[in-house]
C-alpha cells in the first residue's frame, strides 16, 4: 500500500481477510505503478508492485497471485521474456497475465503477447472502468478456485473422519469379552474421542455405561445418562425415534450388528447427526446380555452433503430460470412464468410489485401453490392497496433498494405492512411463516420488488436463501431492462420514421408554391410578356412567406440539434417582459398583418426578467402564433402579471382545444395533438419552448378543453 494513502490502516485491515487475493503489478516506471494502484485499489485484493521482470520472478518463487498485470517494455527482462519464463514453470503456468503497454496498437504486438501466454492485451491510455471490470473477472475466478480447494480439503477431512468412524466400529466389533479384561476395554473406549461408546439394558434401555466423550459431544453429564429413565430415546430427534427403535428390535430379533443414522438433540438445543452401530454382548459371568453401541458424530458430513445438494438444486434452478428469462421480451409474461417455476421449488407464495406513475404499489405478477389463492390475492390487493410509506416489506424495498429477510413472520411485521384491521385479518389468513423481499435493480434503478414467502412448508429462510434470491432478482431485472430497452428502441424507430415522413412533407410544402411562382416568372420572361409591378410584388410576397416558413422549419431542426447536444447557449440581459410581448403582439396582430385576430393585451406595469432576448422572443412568438393558428379569427387574450417571485404570461385562445389524453404529451419531441392533414408543422415548437424555458429556470403549463380553447401559462423568475 502507498504509505501516504489517508486510509492506509483501514485498507490494511480489510486486506487481511481470508477472501483477499493478490495482484502482481510489474512495471519499471513508478508513475505507472501508482496509476494502476489508483485504478485497482480495493478492499478485495492486495496490490504487489515490482519494478522488473527479475523481481517478478523472485516474488513468484514463494507466492501465487490471482493475476499479473505487466508492462511489455522494461530494461533487462522485458514483458515477453518474463511471461515466457512464468509459463515455462509448472507451478506458475496457470497464473493469468495481462500485458499493459503504450506501444503502437498493432495486431502483431497483440498476437505476440498471446503467443507468450497472455490472456489479454491492453493499450495505454486505458479506460479504468474496463480494466477494473477485466481484473474483477480474474479476482472472482481466483476466489472461486480458492473455495473449491477449501471444499476439497473439507471433503478430504470428512473422508478421513469416515475412515476413523469405520475404524472405530471395527475396533468395537473386534472387542470380545473373552479376549480382553475390563481394564483394557475401558482404556480402549476412553481413547475414542470422535464417538460415544455406551451400554444399556436390552429390555429397559437403561444406560449402564457411557464414555467420557459423551459430555463433550452432546453436553449431557454422564450421571444424567444413567439416572434418566429412557435417556437414549428421550433425546433422539422425534422424527428419527422410530428408526432407532426399529434397529433395537432388529437386534433383538437376531439381525447382526444393525446401524442407523439419526439426529440427537444436545443439551443446548442443537441438532447433531450420529451414526450408531449396536450389538448384543454378554455383560458378566452370569451370561446376562447388554446392548453395546458406538455413536459417531457425522454432523459435518451431513452438512456438507446437504450443502452440495442445495447448491446443485440452486444451480439447476438458475439455469432453467435464465433460459426462461431470455425466451421472451414480454416481461409481464416472463415474470408470471418465473413465478410458476419458483412455486413450490423456492416458495409457497411469489409476487412481483412496482410503483406506477402515481407512486402507488401495483402487482406485476403473482403465483401460489393453490391456484385459487392467486385470484384471491389479486382481489385483496385491489381492495387493500399496499401503503407506499410502510417501513417494512415491499414498500421499504421499493423505496430503499435494499433487500429484507424476515426469518419468522410475526405479528409486528404483518401490522407494519397491513392497510387497516380488515387487511391485517386477510394477511393473517395467508399463514405466512418466513419471507424474503428483494429489489429488482438494473443500472442503479429499482424496477420492482420480488417477494418469496414460505406459507405451510415450514421452511425458514436464511442469509444463503436471501443471497440466492438476490441473484435470481438480478437476472429478472436484467430481463425487464432488456424488454424496456427493446420497446424504447422500437418506439424510437417509429418516432424517427414518423418524423422523416412529417419533415419531408412539411419541407416540400413551402417549396411547391415557390417552384410554381418561379416557373410562372420564367415563362413570362421567356415569352417577353410585360409584367405588371403589382403581379411581381404579389409573387414576391408569396415567395417571401414560403421562404420564411421554410426558414422557420430549418431553425426548428437546428434548435433540436443544439438541444440534443447540450449547446443551447444563452446570452442573458435585463428584459422588460411587457415591452417584448407587446411588440410581438403588434407585429403579428396589428393593423395590416392579415391575421384577422383580435388580441386583448394586458400588462399593468413593466416587469423585468433576466434572460436571452432572442430565445424569450422565440417562446412568446411560438405561443402567440399557435393561438392564431388553432383559433383563426377568434379573440385571443395575452395577460402578463406577477406571482410572488415569478413573472407570468398567459396566452388564451378560443380555438379547437386539446383532448385530455393529449395534454401530457404535447411538449414532447415530434408530438402533435392534431392531424397533420389539417395543420402543418413538425411537432417541435412546444418541445423547443419547453427546453428554452427549462434552461431559464422557468415552467410552462396548459389548461384546455376540446372546442373551448386553450390557455398556456409561462412562469419565469423575475429579476
Amino acid at each position: 500500500l502507498n504509505p501516504d494513502h489517508p486510509n492506509r490502516h483501514e485498507l490494511q485491515r480489510r486486506l487481511e481477510r481470508d477472501d483477499v487475493v493478490d495482484l502482481l503489478l510489474v512495471d519499471d516506471r513508478q508513475e505507472n505503478l501508482l496509476a494502476l494502484e489508483a485504478t485497482l485499489l480495493d478492499d478485495g485484493h492486495r496490490l504487489i508492485q515490482v519494478r522488473s521482470g527479475d523481481e517478478a520472478l523472485r516474488y513468484l518463487l514463494d507466492h501465487e497471485p490471482a493475476l499479473i498485470l505487466m508492462d511489455v517494455q522494461m530494461p533487462g527482462l522485458d514483458g515477453y521474456e518474463t511471461a515466457s519464463l512464468i509459463k515455462g514453470s509448472e507451478r506458475t503456468r496457470e497464473i493469468p497475465i495481462i500485458f499493459i503497454t503504450a506501444l503502437n496498437p498493432d495486431e502483431l504486438f497483440a498476437q505476440r503477447g498471446y503467443e507468450f501466454g497472455a490472456v489479454d492485451y491492453i493499450y495505454k491510455p486505458y479506460d479504468p472502468r474496463i480494466l477494473r471490470s477485466k481484473v474483477a473477472v480474474f479476482v472472482e475466478l481466483a476466489r472461486k478456485t480458492r473455495r473449491l480447494v477449501s471444499a476439497e480439503r473439507q471433503l478430504a477431512n470428512n473422508e478421513r473422519r469416515e475412515r476413523e468412524r469405520q475404524l472405530a466400529q471395527l475396533e468395537l466389533k473386534g472387542l470380545r469379552r473373552e479376549q480382553a479384561d475390563q481394564k483394557k476395554y475401558l482404556e480402549l473406549v476412553e481413547g475414542i474421542n470422535h464417538g460415544i461408546v455406551w451400554a444399556a439394558d436390552p429390555s429397559s434401555m437403561q444406560v449402564s455405561f457411557v464414555s467420557s466423550s459423551a459430555e463433550r459431544i452432546l453436553g449431557y453429564p454422564a450421571a444424567q445418562w444413567s439416572e434418566e429413565a429412557g435417556f437414549l430415546t428421550n433425546h433422539v430427534a422425534p422424527e428419527d425415534r422410530s428408526k432407532v427403535l426399529t434397529a433395537i428390535r432388529a437386534l433383538e430379533n437376531g439381525e447382526p450388528n444393525p446401524s442407523v443414522e439419526h439426529r440427537f438433540m444436545t443439551a443446548d438445543g442443537r441438532e447433531v447427526w450420529l451414526q450408531t452401530g449396536i450389538r448384543l454382548a454378554p455383560a458378566n459371568e452370569m451370561h446376562e446380555r447388554e446392548i453395546r453401541g458406538l455413536s459417531v458424530d457425522i454432523t459435518q458430513i451431513k452438512q456438507a452433503e446437504a450443502s452440495l445438494r442445495k447448491n446443485k438444486r440452486r444451480s439447476d434452478f438458475l439455469a432453467e430460470a435464465s433460459l426462461l428469462l431470455s425466451d421472451s421480451l414480454d416481461y409481464q409474461t416472463t415474470l408470471t412464468r418465473l413465478g410458476d417455476l419458483a412455486v413450490p421449488r423456492l416458495a409457497d407464495w411469489y409476487g412481483v410489485y412496482n410503483l406506477d406513475s402515481q407512486g402507488q404499489i401495483r402487482t406485476m405478477a403473482v403465483s401460489h401453490q393453490q391456484v385459487d389463492r392467486v385470484d384471491h390475492a389479486r382481489d385483496i390487493e385491489v381492495r387493500y392497496p399496499l401503503r407506499p410509506d410502510a417501513d417494512r416489506g415491499v414498500a421499504r424495498v421499493l423505496r430503499t433498494g435494499e433487500a429484507e429477510l424476515v426469518p419468522v413472520v410475526d405479528e409486528a411485521f404483518m401490522r407494519a405492512v397491513s392497510n387497516g384491521p380488515e387487511h391485517l385479518a386477510e394477511i393473517r389468513s395467508y399463514g405466512m411463516e418466513s419471507a424474503m423481499i428483494v429489489p429488482l435493480v438494473a443500472r442503479g434503478r429499482v424496477l420492482g420488488a420480488m417477494t418469496l414467502v414460505s406459507a405451510g412448508s415450514g421452511h425458514r429462510y436464511d442469509q444463503s436463501d436471501l443471497d440466492f434470491a438476490q441473484d435470481l432478482a438480478r437476472r429478472a431485472a436484467s430481463s425487464i431492462e432488456n424488454s424496456n430497452l427493446y420497446r424504447e428502441a422500437q418506439a424510437a424507430v417509429r418516432t424517427r420514421d414518423d418524423f422523416l415522413s412529417i419533415a419531408s412533407h412539411e419541407l416540400k410544402t413551402p417549396l411547391t408554391p415557390l417552384k410554381i411562382q418561379t416557373q410562372a416568372l420564367l415563362r413570362a420572361l421567356s415569352h417577353g410578356s410585360e409584367l405588371k409591378i403589382e403581379r411581381v410584388a404579389k409573387m414576391a410576397q408569396t415567395s417571401d412567406r414560403q421562404i420564411s416558413r421554410l426558414s422557420r422549419l430549418i431553425d426548428d431542426l437546428l434548435d433540436i440539434s443544439r438541444i440534443g447536444q447540450g449547446k443551447l447557449d444563452l446570452i442573458l440581459e435585463k428584459i422588460d417582459l411587457c415591452d417584448l410581448v407587446r411588440d410581438i403582439v403588434e407585429r403579428f396582430c396589428g393593423p395590416g398583418c392579415g391575421s384577422r385576430c383580435e388580441v386583448e393585451f394586458e400588462c399593468a406595469a413593466p416587469i423585468w426578467i433576466q434572460g436571452d432576448r432572442m430565445r424569450i422572443e422565440q417562446v412568446m412568438t411560438n405561443l402567440l402564433t399557435n393561438a392564431i393558428k388553432y383559433g383563426p379569427g377568434k379573440p385571443i387574450s395575452v395577460r402578463i402579471g406577477r406571482e410572488g417571485e415569478y413573472a407570468t404570461v398567459a396566452f388564451s385562445d378560443q380555438g379547437i382545444g386539446i383532448a385530455p389524453e393529449d395534454v401530457h404529451r404535447i411538449f414532447g419531441r415530434f408530438e402533435r395533438a392534431v392531424s397533420g392533414n389539417h395543420f402543418g408543422g413538425l411537432g417541435l415548437g412546444l418541445y423547443i419552448v419547453h427546453q428554452i424555458l427549462a434552461a431559464h429556470g422557468a415552467t410552462i403549463g396548459v389548461e384546455s378543453a376540446l372546442g373551448v380553447g386553450s390557455t398556456f401559462r409561462v412562469k419565469l423568475p423575475a429579476s
